[in-house]
């Protein structure tokens, strides 16, 4: 017997331009994978592990600015999805989640692969249905093809984010030897785009904002990369004269003048002292942010009025002085604004960012060239060597935080999992980004994220344009940077997590190119070549020991102290 409204979902999926499916196998799912693998508009890729086959999606969709559809079988399958609908959720990024259930009678009846999947992800999907299990009836085919096209709009509105959509099956599902799977035409309801604007009332009362003060920031959090929004922001920093402060993965590094050595000048012990930093008007745009150093600094030092341009209503106060919640497109934000703008911003105040931004990478450079070989300067390096026009995606902990601190200085894009900012997918999504395109993706990051991910690369697909920098310092390292872990008695047991692990078994499982250096000369030769085109992925392995990266990374923050305190400010 073939379920028609099963085929239905897929065809309906095609119907809105989804372009990919990543199925995980199983049973009870066969029904789904069976319509959405038959359907010839829609690419499936098929990954053995849940867990990895989420943020492999997640990557995917980040990519391609569309849902892509995640299928897996009934029972613990579905919370391995978890992690990455988490990370979806709060990156606004659209996923369809399809779970195949046991029929509802059988629940909490010790059925095999039975459990309570209803709501399973809670609060974070934007909606969760529940599909008919029949639809016999008129009106139930009219909710089920409702469910979908509700479900898909659901996605992609403003916040984009994940959906849940729980399937249950009954027996028989598998179609006999003598049945096609075969697609109608199913309703596609489709979704209008509008664009929230401000009116005059709403212009003349952010004018009376902007008159009123001088001394203007713009702080930019994480934005997926945006060519035209980079080019309105150019123009609006340009026109004004505002400042902006870019963490690495605002993708605005390539904006004249962005202030990218935040982190270092703006250190906790002195921010009493940086004070006269603290602008009157200050403009966010974006998600979260990385620099820590920047929230406090922001925090402590509040400023008379506080902007936030996004696109949704869910209001993000998290730097705690908050006065206007704005939600529409930056794009059109700050042109507008450039436009209606008429009084020039303090040059005093720019100037003081500016010069110790300055002043900040100028000490950085020079105690890089003299320091001893660790993590630090190995990414310095690395990020140095990026091809323009290539990707980077950033694993959590100390891999994000280096290149945060460091910048960037070239048309490269910046990716990183910063809506949890946990190490499980950093892989997954790495590899679901190089999936969807020809040019070089690159992933730093350290052995404890590379080993958590493994099974993102357990599948056959071409991954020649994957580059990845793995800093192994066999254990937890971060936790020696932040106070708190280290002070305590039993910290290298609880904390460190100490492994002998390499890469390179894991590489040769998989076929990837492997390669290995623990100093500044190895280095730099085989960076002469990694980036190069090859018949697969290539892995080159940065061994470092995690006490001298700790000492090292003290010494940098003490010294720019130490030349900023004494350089006449």
């Amino acid at each position: 017997m073939i379920l028609n409204h099963i085929n239905d979902i897929a065809a309906v999926c095609a119907g809105h331009s989804i372009q990919t499916a990543v199925i995980s196998p199983g049973s009870r799912s066969a029904p789904l994978t069976l319509a959405f693998n038959g359907h010839p508009s829609i690419d499936v890729k098929v990954i053995a592990d849940e867990r990895s086959a989420a943020f492999i999606a997640l990557g995917i969709a980040q990519q391609q600015k569309k849902p892509v559809v995640l299928i897996c079988t009934s029972g613990s399958a579905v919370y391995n999805y978890a992690p990455a609908v988490a990370e979806a959720y709060y990156q606004e990024i659209p996923l369809l989640i399809l779970s195949a259930d046991r029929p509802p009678e059988w629940t909490n009846q010790y059925d095999g692969q039975t459990i309570q999947q209803s709501g399973i992800f809670g609060k974070h999907v934007k909606a969760s249905h529940n599909f008919p299990v029949e639809v016999n009836h008129k009106d139930t085919a009219w909710h089920a093809n409702r469910l979908i096209n509700e479900s898909i709009i659901t996605a992609e509105s403003s916040p984009k984010g994940p959906v849940h959509i729980n399937v249950p099956l009954r027996e028989p599902f598998y179609p006999s030897t003598d049945e096609e799977i075969s697609f109608d035409s199913p309703r596609v309801i489709s979704a209008t785009s509008v664009e929230q604007k401000l009116s005059n009332t709403d212009w003349e009362e952010l004018s009376k904002d902007w008159n009123s003060t001088s001394k203007r920031l713009l702080v930019i959090g994480q934005l997926e990369p945006n060519e035209n929004l980079t080019e309105v922001i150019n123009e609006f920093v340009s026109q004004t004269n505002t400042l902006i402060v870019n963490d690495i993965i605002g993708n605005q590094h390539q904006v004249d003048g962005a202030i990218q050595c935040q982190d270092a000048f703006l250190q906790p012990k002195a921010i009493k002292e940086l004070i006269d930093l603290s602008p009157d008007l200050l403009i966010t745009t974006g998600k979260s942010l990385i620099s820590k150093n920047l929230k406090l600094f922001l925090r402590e030092n509040p400023p008379k009025i506080h902007w936030h341009i996004h696109p949704s209503s869910q209001v993000n106060d998290s730097l705690q002085h908050l006065t206007k919640w704005i939600p529409v497109q930056p794009n059109y934000f700050f042109s507008e604004l450039t436009q209606r703008s008429e009084t020039s911003a303090s040059t005093g105040f720019n100037k003081k960012w500016v010069d110790l931004n300055q002043k900040a990478k100028h000490k950085a450079s020079s105690f890089l060239d003299s320091c001893s070989f660790g993590e630090f300067q190995a990414v310095n390096t690395c990020l140095k060597t990026l091809p323009s026009k290539s990707q980077l995606h950033l694993a959590n902990s100390m891999s994000v935080r280096y290149a945060n601190l460091l910048g960037l200085s070239k048309d490269v894009e910046v990716f990183a999992n910063r809506g949890t900012s946990g190490i499980d997918g950093s892989n997954g999504t790495a590899v679901g980004s190089a999936l969807t395109q020809d040019k070089i993706v690159t992933l730093l990051t350290g052995d404890m994220a590379f080993l958590y991910d493994r099974n993102a690369f357990w599948h056959t697909y071409d991954l020649s344009n994957l580059r990845i920098i793995v800093l192994n310092n066999h254990g937890g390292g971060i936790f020696r940077m932040i106070n708190g872990p280290q002070q305590q008695p039993d910290y290298e047991k609880l904390f460190e997590t100490h492994q002998s692990l390499t890469a390179e078994n894991t590489v040769k499982d998989y076929g990837f190119e492997y390669k290995s250096c623990s100093d500044m000369k190895g280095l730099d030769e085989l960076l002469t070549t990694f980036f190069h085109k090859g018949n697969t992925a290539k892995v080159l392995e940065i061994f470092s020991d995690s006490k001298r990266n700790a000492q090292i990374f003290n010494d940098f923050k003490a010294e720019i102290q130490l030349y900023l305190s004494f350089s006449g400010r």
